[in-house]
């Protein structure tokens, strides 16, 4: 029967079912444990360029914001200007960081690499629709 006022049945709450419950705590702790992994990937990528001074990285396809935790993690070690380009020919993610101005330098990368986005107090993030060599040709010019 339907309680007076009420136009159809009376809904109850669900709890999910156990399996569902499980899943999502597997999903919560693999998502953890990749997240640590990255940032683990990331300390030995910046260890490698320990006081290098500038520099340009272009890697595989990174998910969220793995670019500007890769930019900053090598910029720290490194100590220079650092440029992270994270994705395939046609269609790059990047992350620039530099102690110095880098408004000009956005703007003559984002003409030249068909990109997009900006930045300031030394930190510029977009989108670049171009090649690894043209990225490699544009900061081999600078």
């Amino acid at each position: 029967a339907v309680p007076p006022g009420r136009t159809g049945p009376v809904r109850q709450a669900h709890r999910p079912l156990p399996a569902v419950t499980r899943l999502q705590s597997e999903l919560t702790a693999l998502k953890e444990k990749a997240a640590r992994l990255e940032e683990q990937s990331f300390a030995r990528i910046a260890a490698q360029y320990d006081g290098a001074g500038d520099v340009l990285l272009i890697t595989d396809p990174l998910e969220g914001d793995g670019v500007r935790r890769l930019c900053d993690a090598v910029s720290k070690s490194a100590g220079g200007r650092c440029a992270v380009f994270s994705g395939t020919d046609g269609a790059y993610r990047y992350a620039l960081i530099s102690p110095s101005d880098i408004s000009p330098l956005v703007k003559a990368m984002n003409r030249s690499l068909s990109g997009r986005g900006g930045g300031r107090n030394g930190f510029a993030q977009g989108s670049a629709a171009c090649t690894a060599e043209a990225i490699r040709a544009f900061f081999a010019g600078i």
